[in-house]
């Protein structure tokens, strides 16, 4: 499978699976909802705020650094599918389960 459709696949579900616990109201979608926003070091994560201006490819990685930078901004470094890194700034991630847990 290309590297490409393998983003597009990830980020499809992984903002599907966010956008139902938005929709939910129970105490397990909210418990859901905070886990997606929680992203640490060595998550695989996808980039949200900007998914019909980048391709998947540019938005899906392991996230590998989180700083301040000197523009003020807040900076996610990820490691793409493709192992090429990018800097994010003024955007929103989320978790992308790589196994799907019931707790």
């Amino acid at each position: 499978m290309e590297i490409e459709k393998l983003a597009e696949i990830i980020d499809a579900n992984a903002r599907m699976a966010f956008n139902h616990t938005l929709s939910a109201v129970t105490a397990r979608s909210q418990k859901q909802f905070e886990r997606m926003k929680e992203i640490e070091i060595g998550d695989l994560v996808t980039e949200t705020s900007s998914a019909f201006a980048y391709a998947a490819i540019h938005r899906v990685g392991y996230l590998e650094n989180r700083f301040k930078g000197d523009d003020g901004w807040e900076h996610f470094i990820i490691r793409k599918l493709d192992g090429k890194t990018m800097d994010w700034s003024n955007c929103s991630f989320i978790k992308v389960f790589e196994e799907y847990v019931f707790n």
